[in-house]
């Protein structure tokens, strides 16, 4: 009980947006690399989220802001808060605009470092979109949404980190949440 209560308070003040705001400003200098962030239009996907400027293989592109949520979700109740990303089991980040705008891409570009960094998986372009894989923070079995994103790789369908190939697993790996590679590695093992 008590680590649990130890565990949230944790990662309520490790995802705070004060917490965001001065992680970012030491690690940056500023507020985030959100000045190198925009949002835009993109067929078949609403807005997309993209960086203009490039960014090399391993390098951060931003530090997500966004208030740290607290839940497990089954059936239906999966569908309810769409711009949540996992961290842990039971442990969500609600983002923030621009963050929010990140669109799902089989072939990803971006991963999430920790609990907040998003890194580039590859060498990125000038206004390039940016992309991660869903799956890799989401492990509620139950979750499935259609893909749009077009890419030579898609799978049709979007679910948790356990339904994913290990060619997918490893194109985020080792950029995503540790408890997501440690369910994927032994959801893996029972196959």
């Amino acid at each position: 009980m008590i680590i649990s209560i130890l565990r949230k308070a944790y990662y309520y003040l490790r995802g705070s947006y004060a917490y965001a705001l001065i992680y970012t400003y030491f690690r940056f200098g500023s507020t985030g690399a959100k000045r190198n962030l925009y949002v835009q239009e993109v067929d078949h996907k609403g807005e997309g989220l993209f960086t203009n400027k490039a960014v090399k293989q391993g390098k951060v592109i931003c530090v997500a802001n966004g208030p740290v949520r607290f839940g497990h979700f089954e059936g239906d109740d999966c569908y309810l808060f769409p711009n949540w990303y996992g961290i842990e089991s039971g442990v969500w980040v609600e983002v923030e605009h621009p963050f929010v705008k990140i669109n799902h891409g089989c072939t990803p570009n971006v991963g999430i470092s920790d609990t907040r960094t998003f890194v580039a998986l590859r060498d990125i372009e000038a206004d390039e979109e940016l992309a991660y894989d869903y799956s890799t923070s989401d492990d509620e079995i139950d979750w499935k949404m259609d893909c749009a994103c077009d890419c030579s790789n898609c799978s049709g369908e979007i679910g948790s980190v356990q339904s994913i190939s290990l060619e997918r697993f490893d194109m985020s790996y080792p950029h995503m949440p540790k408890y997501f590679i440690k369910l994927y590695q032994k959801a893996s093992q029972r196959n």
